[in-house]
């Protein structure tokens, strides 16, 4: 029993073109969590820039409230302390994405490095069986 050879290549090749379409897509969504990192550390760094400015501004305030109206220094604190809060639980917030985007980055990884062991695999046993494998696609580089 012999197999046509042709039958061979043409498995091969769409051996080959759906790891390369599986390999895109997955490089794709690897590139949009990239852009989702770098947003949220933009967003991130931002917040640590409010937050260091809110405490600025807070300060301040407080100085001239002592110098002003002691009465007053209870309830600036305590505005000051609800602001410092909201800041922290925005920071706190936009870490834990930036940590599930890293979790999600690196399982994408991961899925392609298994995905190009197993395209490998696949076109070992092609050449075992006498077949050609298509040239590799610039995207898999």
């Amino acid at each position: 029993m012999s197999v046509d050879p042709s039958l061979i290549a043409g498995i091969a090749g769409l051996i080959t073109a759906i790891g390369g379409t599986v390999t895109a897509i997955i490089g794709t969504r690897s590139k949009v969590k990239l852009d989702d990192i770098a947003q949220l550390q933009r967003k991130l760094d931002e917040a640590e820039e409010d937050l260091e400015t809110e405490r600025a501004e807070r300060a301040a305030e407080l100085a001239r409230a002592r110098a002003e109206h002691n009465a007053h220094i209870d309830e600036l604190q305590a505005r000051h302390d609800r602001e410092l809060s909201r800041h922290q639980g925005r920071i706190d917030a936009l870490l834990e994405q930036l940590t599930e985007c890293d979790r999600q980055l690196n399982r994408l990884d991961r899925l392609v490095i298994a995905m190009r062991a197993y395209i490998g695999r696949l076109s070992r046993a092609v050449l075992d069986y006498g077949g050609v494998v298509p040239e590799r696609p610039s995207e898999l580089d």
